[in-house]
Formats: C-alpha cells, structure tokens, sequence
C-alpha cells in the first residue's frame, strides 16, 4: 500500500511539472526577427578576381518555413579613388585587377544595398607586402617490412621572420605535388596534416623567429619522381584573423550548459566579414 501511495505521488508530481512547463512556453513571446544581409569577402593582391558573396540571415524560430528575399542587390568597392560597381556572377559579385587592382597598404570600402531598404558597408586595410623568410627543418624516418615496399614517415617543422613592430596574424596551409604514377594522376595533389592550429600571431613574440606549425606525412613511397611541399604564410588583417579563430569556437547554444561563442561580424548594418590578406610561399623538394 506504502509502495502504491509514493508511485501515485511520483505520477502526481511528473503530471504537475509537465504542466507547468507546458504553460510556460505557451506563454513565451518570441522576438521578432530582424532582417539583415550578410556579407562574406576576402581580397588580396594575389588574386587576379575578388568575390563578395552576399546573402540574408535565416530565422531560428517561429515559421522556419517563410523565406525572407531581400531584393535587388547593388555592390560597390571604392580605394577611395576610384569606385566601381561589382559585376552579379551567380550567388556572389566580382570585380577583376583590371578594373580595380587590390594594393598592399590600401584600405577598400564595400557597400552593399538592395531596393528593400537593406544596406551594409564594412573596410579592410590590406597588410603590408613582407618576406616572412620561411624555413623548413625535416625529419624523415624510413621504414621497410619484410615483403613490402620501402617507405617513410616525415615531419617538416615550418618558421617564419615575424616583422618587428607591427601586429602580425598569420594562417598557414601546405599542399603535396607526390610526381608518382602510382596514384594513376601524374601528379597527384593533395593536402597532409598539420599538428597546431592554423591561425596564430605574433602576440609575446614581435620581430622574433617564430614556430608556424609542424607537417606530417606518413607512408610516402619510395619510388616517387619528386615529391614538392608547398608552404603558404598568409599574412592577414586582425578581422580575418578574428573571424575564422571565432568560426572554430562557434556554438549556437543548443547544449544548455555551454557558453554561446558567436561569430566575429565587421560589417556595419549587417553580418559577416569582409578582410584582406597577403600571401608568402615556399617550395620544398623532398629528395
């Protein structure tokens, strides 16, 4: 009988607190959704056509189902000289070096509207042309089992000259051309792994020599032609640095009991980015 009056209180109890929650969200008012355009766009003297991507923000609650357009959109990019209006290319709009060449040192003003009443802008500085003077110090360790073919696990630590003087924010890639027809492309063009994070700084170490990252290849044949390592240094301005370093940590909040981490936005009106970058390189012969 004891057992019988705790499982009805139990049940009594559950039934109450569903209720309540029930009323509760029922009457929660939602917050109207706001409207704005979204912006993403990297420029660099590198790059013989720049793109500006732009589109809406999405809602995240109430009817997800209704598609908000945003109109007819107008894209202008100014160096504060000449001004010129991007031409539409699918979902992104462009301009070449021949109608406004990207400079290192130059700061660029991106304007974005639309006949709806939207309007955005955001600017970037262009970072400075340096030299980062990019070293590579190897390890490679061979090995060969009996009855298989001879290979080689390789660890390629990568610096850089870090300017003195000045805020730096780097990120770092590396790409594989393996000359081995083995692979059936001649040659075959891939991506390895890399052990730190790809976007760092010069913070606590200005005008030193600094680590960049380190690279791992393992089971390289020993057969191939030639195998290049090509490392690229982009030398990037604090928003590009900043956005993609708040892209890693993003959270949208759905597990209750972790920190929101939104994404970095410098763009005025609107959301997204808008950053420039520089690029420096090396090719290394792995013999």
């Amino acid at each position: 009988m004891k057992a019988l009056a705790t499982y009805i209180l139990s049940t009594a109890v559950i039934i109450l607190v569903t209720l309540s929650c029930e009323r509760e969200a029922r009457n929660v008012k939602l917050p109207a959704f706001e409207q704005k355009l979204v912006i993403t766009s990297f420029i660099s003297p590198r790059d013989s056509a720049s793109f500006v991507k732009v589109s809406s923000n999405e809602r995240i609650y109430g009817d997800l189902n209704i598609a908000e357009g945003y109109g007819n959109i107008t894209v202008t990019m100014s160096d504060g000289q000449k001004r010129i209006n991007l031409e539409p290319s699918g979902d992104v709009y462009l301009f070449r070096r021949k109608d406004l060449a990207v400079a290192h040192g130059k700061k660029y003003l991106l304007e974005v509207s639309s006949d709806k009443g939207f309007r955005a802008e955001a600017e970037c500085t262009v970072p400075l042309e340096r030299d980062l003077g990019i070293t590579v110090d190897t390890v490679r360790t061979w090995y060969e089992d009996p009855g298989e073919d001879k290979y080689s696990e390789l660890k390629m630590n990568v610096y850089i000259n870090d300017p003195p003087g000045e805020d730096n924010y780097y990120s770092f890639s590396v790409k594989i051309l393996d000359y081995n027809p083995y692979f059936g492309n001649y040659p075959s063009i891939y991506e390895t792994y890399t052990s730190d994070d790809i976007y760092f700084s010069d913070e606590g170490t200005d005008g030193k020599r600094i680590y960049a990252n380190a690279v791992y290849d393992g089971g390289l044949p020993a057969d191939s032609d030639s195998t290049l390592f090509i490392f690229y240094i982009l030398n990037t301005d604090k928003d590009y640095y900043s956005w993609h370093k708040s892209l890693n940590k993003f959270s949208g909040g759905d597990d209750p009991f972790r920190e929101i981490s939104p994404l970095y936005s410098n763009i005025t009106g609107g959301l997204g980015i808008f950053a420039s970058y520089t690029v420096d390189s090396i090719v290394y012969k792995l013999r």
